[in-house]
């Protein structure tokens, strides 16, 4: 397994200087049935996650430089399930019902189901009546649309990603420019950071590698015209402006 290390961390959203926030086995999963959260045995392989002074991102570099293939094989692979064990039956059932409760004529929707997995949430979608479609960079077996959408959602998407602005300039590239929404999930840190590395979110064996404050947040999405409500430190509902 290669690593990323880097003699003069930066920070991903706000380019500003990190400190380093703590260290990690790379066997350190969200739902480890110990104190730790290891799953033994250990890796071996140290994880340096970072937070910034300014925006209060928690991140690492370690994963920088891994292609689709590296996460393929060392992260979301036949074992990711035993780490994630909500992944596939019982979460997108949740999120369908969230979505239904929340959107009161969701079934009058053209959306995207941005980071859609393996799509079981834009089939419970369908099913309700709602025109859906989803893409996913490690599901994509259908090429990424070329059309723009009013409303993209995403669960459990923005910790995974290596390029917090990259990523978002796919979602901005889907996205209608005038009436976006984009609602969304990430746990964020602002009332986790006694916890340190103990927070549960902070899990690379699950690929949880940019864990978000709201600050870290409204800095990013205001990059492309959006502001963001956060509607729990779970739920937030980005959404195009032109103040």
């Amino acid at each position: 397994m290669k690593l990323h290390s880097t003699p003069s961390p930066q920070c991903k959203i706000c380019d500003s200087s990190p400190e380093l926030y703590g260290v990690t086995d790379f066997n350190v999963s969200c739902y480890g049935n110990n104190v730790h959260r290891y799953n033994y045995p250990l890796s071996g392989h140290a994880i340096y996650y970072y937070k910034c002074k300014n925006c209060g991102l928690i991140y690492t570099h370690a994963f920088d430089t891994w292609s689709d293939d590296d996460y393929s094989q060392h992260i979301y692979n036949a074992e990711y399930t035993k780490h994630d064990p909500n992944f596939i039956s019982k979460r997108s059932a949740h999120n369908f019902t969230l979505l239904r409760n929340a959107f009161k004529n969701l079934e009058s929707f053209r959306m995207i189901d941005f980071g859609c997995g393996d799509g079981q949430l834009v089939k419970l979608l369908k099913e309700y009546g709602t025109d859906a479609v989803g893409w996913d960079p490690f599901n994509n077996s259908a090429p990424m649309p070329e059309e723009r959408f009013e409303f993209m959602t995403s669960f459990e998407v923005m910790e995974h990603t290596p390029t917090p602005v990259k990523t978002m300039e796919i979602i901005d590239s889907l996205l209608d420019q005038e009436n976006g929404k984009y609602f969304f999930s990430t746990l964020t840190n602002d009332l986790h950071l006694a916890e340190l590395m103990n927070f549960w979110y902070i899990a690379p064996r699950n690929g949880h590698i940019t864990i978000h404050s709201n600050k870290s947040l409204d800095i990013l999405f205001a990059k492309f015209g959006m502001k963001v409500k956060h509607i729990s430190e779970l739920y937030h509902l980005a959404y195009k402006h032109s103040d």
